[in-house]
């Protein structure tokens, strides 16, 4: 078995992983009216474009290296916008999250004005609108991102001018958006934690509940920004000091695909209502119908 099927294979797993995750998370965020607000519907998106991502990937290039299909390899510059669109997606969805458990820390009075269901599904509107020009711009039409058969795995165009898009408009970029994520993340961490300290003080259950379903919602934010940055930093500085094969594919090809899983992972450990969401669906196809129901309603 040569190199590029090994590698593949290696990724075939948490490719599976990834689209069933997320694509369950989407539909356990659609059913349940606990996520019917502004948050809920930006984590409906990240599940989105993650599960995109995933299966994207798993359905088109596992198939186009293990079967070496000579047409999909030609045509796989679509499939590299396709890639690159929905990881610039979730990248600004993070950022879209953040901001939202910001305002929600430090104004909260206006975060209901702010962040109203039909606000949000206009952010998210204008966040597709503006990766699409985005994406059709560097990745269509300036540069392409195809399979080269050299690395195995997806490239820019071997260009002067795509280099620096590469490093530029891909990880500068990227780079800045998280490091203002992280900015964020923490700034709301030490207000939640204030604003915890105060809640302790006084007595009322409601506040204590509302705090407790905000801290989940910040770590869900905290844990997916940082996975996000760490991928980044492995993805192109791991190539620069080591040289064995399987510690940059990891570090790179396998990172880059896995922290998509890892999104969907973060929400499932963050949020119990997913989990027994999942859990209440298995027993109901086991014991009634009836139950099912129930749990939906």
């Amino acid at each position: 078995m040569d190199s590029a099927n090994e590698t593949t294979i290696a990724l075939i797993p948490v490719l599976l992983i990834g689209a069933i995750i997320n694509w369950s998370i989407l539909f356990a965020v659609y059913k349940l009216s606990f996520f019917n607000h502004s948050f809920g519907y930006l984590s409906a998106n990240q599940a989105l474009v993650d599960a995109l991502h995933s299966t994207i990937f798993l359905l088109y290039f596992c198939p186009m290296v293990l079967l070496d299909q000579p047409v999909m390899k030609q045509y796989s510059f679509i499939m590299g916008y396709c890639l690159l669109f929905c990881y610039e997606s979730s990248v600004l969805t993070h950022l879209l999250i953040s901001i939202n458990r910001l305002c929600a820390a430090w104004f909260p009075l206006r975060y209901d004005v702010w962040f109203t269901i039909r606000r949000t599904k206009i952010m998210i509107l204008l966040l597709w609108i503006l990766n699409t020009i985005i994406a059709i711009i560097f990745y269509q039409i300036l540069c392409h991102v195809f399979y080269l058969e050299d690395i195995h795995f997806i490239q820019f165009t071997n260009t002067e001018f795509c280099a620096k898009v590469a490093w530029y408009e891909d990880f500068v970029k990227n780079a800045l958006i998280i490091g203002i994520i992280a900015c964020f993340d923490i700034s709301t961490v030490l207000r939640v934690h204030h604003i915890t300290k105060k809640v302790r003080t006084r007595s009322g259950q409601d506040a204590s509940k509302f705090t407790a379903r905000d801290i989940r919602f910040l770590k869900q934010a905290v844990f997916q920004g940082s996975i996000f940055l760490l991928e980044l930093l492995t993805y192109f500085f791991i190539p620069q000091y080591f040289a064995n094969k399987w510690i940059i594919f990891f570090g790179t090809s396998f990172a880059w695909v896995a922290i998509h899983a890892a999104d969907g992972i973060v929400v499932i450990v963050c949020n119990p209502e997913v989990r027994k969401f999942f859990w209440r669906k298995k027993v109901v196809q086991v014991h009634s119908v009836t139950e099912t129901a129930m749990t939906i309603s």
